[in-house]
């Protein structure tokens, strides 16, 4: 029996994870509480245990990416099992933490009568989405620095609460 790997909600306000790193790689045999891989959240690392026991058959989510609650991660199962189709669930869930995320930020980007806009628009990343971990998005807010600017300093990398911290100075 296929068993899925998804992020869990480990507190109430979590919305999002960070892969770590796999412990576990494609076709290794999986016993029921081994470590798969690590998960990164803005309040703890921590490592995510096979609910199920089999050949961790398929990795969807690589080291780095961030995800939303719910995801699926891998598939835990039997050789020559059929895997479900989990592709359109998973895109769902990170367009649904995507446009929760747009509302929110234009929420809290209405300009007021008082402030005049700014007459530019912000540098971006040449296209690139900038990834942060949730605990380095919070420092930056907290701190009032640009992530994109920490994302000049330390360029293809996931931005840690480190990385603002030591930017921040």
């Amino acid at each position: 029996m296929i068993t899925y790997v998804t992020v869990p909600q480990y507190f109430e306000n979590m919305e999002e994870a960070t892969i770590g790193a796999w412990l576990k790689k494609e076709g290794e045999t999986v016993s029921q509480g081994d470590a798969l891989c690590e998960l990164i959240t803005e309040k703890t690392t921590f490592e995510l245990e096979a609910e199920g026991q089999g050949v961790l058959r398929l990795i969807l989510a690589p080291e780095k990416s961030i995800v939303p609650v719910g995801f699926t991660l891998a598939f835990v199962g039997e050789e020559g099992e059929v895997l479900p189709d989990i592709e359109a669930e998973n895109l769902a869930l990170k367009e649904l933490k995507k446009d929760v995320a747009d509302t929110n930020e234009a929420t809290l980007k209405v300009p007021s009568l008082s402030t005049p806009a700014p007459a530019t628009a912000p540098p971006s990343s040449a296209g690139s989405r900038l990834r942060a971990t949730p605990a380095a998005r919070r420092a930056a807010r907290d701190k009032g620095v640009n992530l994109e600017d920490v994302a000049a300093k330390f360029p293809g990398k996931v931005l840690s609460e480190e990385d603002v911290n030591q930017f921040s100075g």
